[in-house]
């Protein structure tokens, strides 16, 4: 099959204010957590393509994430206005090299492997970091995928399971040898999650931290304690800090004041690059398993605990391996390029977290990988699902498709703590999302809001397209330009 992409455009979706803060970061020196203002704007950017294929017809693509340039680049000599400017850019260079590799090409996965690499060499001239790289080609090629899928009036597990993507493994890593890795035979997708809540370092435990003068009282659970019993959670996502004894502390409050009491409860722990030392992590580790032993043993790992230039510094190796004898370790914000868990793995850590703004077919090959790694070293290797602040229609969705696919039990999910319900959404869309899919949403005094029940999460997936048989109402977005202007972006 010939294609060719005949445009892509870019658009905005203006989000409301955020119903609750974050805390993210570091500890100051008292130990309390800082506030963690500008790391994305009020907004989700989405991309229309426009994909024509021979003997078919023109067909529309999209895909869509939150612009988190805090997460993507932690550049301390860099603001956040210079941050969200760059990925603006890089994003806008990434569309122009998908036209222009794009203008003729044979599958989704061929026009991928070009375009990302171009995207990278663009983001290594214009001073990016890696991980803003894999977020610029990403939102292309999910934006590729969906219009794919839509030409071929499928979803896109039966894409994958008939190979109309024609994804070739062994062209990224040679480990994996096509005709010993047949792309159907690797997943069978799920349609129940179970949802891992993510504990912010200022998030409200109980209503000991939430006085009656802090709440917002909008129906919604606005404290951690709250959330468990409305929605039945058992599996959590708790952040660290990189301060030992303030990470102790809370960590022990949590424990003991929310999730002790239920014997199910799961937890991960995501340092999100706070230490700088591999010394002082190790040392963390060990004190953790000592003074909360019962916590430690629902703890399934560790997240991103060193900076993303540490995670693959060789030094480490040693230090790294005695680590995860005792907690299995995971790179998120490490993972900026198509190699990095191989070369993590090697090291010692075991596991990846797939998150579509890194890249859909990255995550599906690093799916395979952990086959291949268990088989030929006997350690553990998997994938863990994370990313805090995925919104409905098109962002949320389509991580589900590929969480799905990849066939993740639990994934973090938390972007519906800091919005009222899918108030950023126009009344047209939110009556398609409750048509087509019942399965993830109720009504409740007029608004939309995610259907959590015993800590579980439904998707049953799209009949057409990539994550939705709906799109954006494109009408009531904003053109990027336009947006830039008015953002002083």
């Amino acid at each position: 099959m010939a294609y060719s992409i005949e445009s892509i455009e870019l658009f905005v979706r203006e989000m409301p204010a955020d119903r609750m803060s974050f805390g993210i970061g570091k500890a100051d020196d008292s130990g309390k957590a800082k506030a963690t203002k500008k790391r994305r704007p009020r907004a989700i950017l989405l991309t229309q393509l426009t994909l024509k294929a021979d003997g078919k017809g023109v067909v529309i693509g999209c895909s869509g994430d939150r612009p988190s340039f805090g997460w993507l680049d932690k550049r301390p000599d860099k603001t956040p206005e210079e941050k969200l400017t760059l990925l603006l850019d890089l994003v806008e260079e990434a569309r122009d090299i998908y036209l222009e590799c794009g203008k003729s090409f044979e599958t989704a996965f061929d026009l991928w492997l070009e375009a990302e690499a171009k995207v990278k060499e663009k983001a290594a001239e214009m001073g990016a970091e890696d991980l803003m790289g894999s977020y610029a080609s990403a939102l292309l090629e999910r934006a590729l995928i969906d219009a794919v899928c839509r030409s071929e009036k499928c979803g896109f597990s039966d894409a994958l399971e008939q190979d109309l993507l024609g994804i070739k493994p062994n062209d990224v890593h040679p480990q994996l040898q096509e005709e010993a890795f047949p792309i159907s035979h690797v997943w069978s997708p799920r349609v129940s999650y179970a949802v891992r809540h993510t504990v912010g370092l200022s998030d409200p435990l109980d209503e000991e931290d939430w006085s009656e003068e802090k709440r917002i009282n909008d129906g919604e659970p606005e404290t951690l304690q709250e959330y468990i019993e409305a929605h039945g959670l058992t599996h959590f996502k708790i952040k660290i800090s990189g301060d030992a004894d303030a990470d102790l502390t809370r960590l022990g409050e949590i424990w003991n004041r929310c999730l002790a009491k239920n014997d199910e409860s799961k937890i991960t722990l995501d340092g999100n690059e706070a230490y700088t030392d591999i010394g002082a992590f190790a040392d963390f580790v060990d004190r953790f398993e000592k003074k909360l032993p019962g916590m430690f043993d629902h703890t399934l790992f560790i997240e991103q605990p060193l900076t993303r230039a540490l995670t693959h510094d060789l030094s480490t190796t040693r230090t790294v391996r005695r680590i995860a004898q005792k907690k299995p370790l995971v790179i998120d914000e490490a993972d900026g390029t198509t190699d990095a868990f191989r070369r993590a793995f090697a090291i010692g850590y075991s596991g990846c977290s797939h998150k579509n703004c890194k890249g859909v077919f990255k995550s599906i090959l690093n799916k395979m990988l952990c086959k291949v790694f268990e088989e030929s070293t006997g350690r553990e290797a998997f994938l863990s699902a994370e990313d805090l602040s995925n919104m409905a229609i098109i962002p949320l969705h389509q991580d589900f498709e590929v969480v799905s696919v990849l066939n993740l039990e639990h994934c973090e999910r938390n972007g519906h703590h800091y919005a009222f319900g899918m108030s950023h959404l126009t009344k047209k869309e939110k009556l398609r999302i409750m048509k087509l899919h019942p399965e993830m949403y109720y009504v409740r005094d007029g608004e939309i809001f995610l259907k959590i029940e015993g800590g579980m999460l439904s998707y049953f997936g799209s009949a057409e397209g990539f994550g939705s048989d709906t799109q954006p109402e494109w009408k009531a977005l904003t053109p990027i330009v336009r947006w830039r202007e008015k953002a002083g972006a």
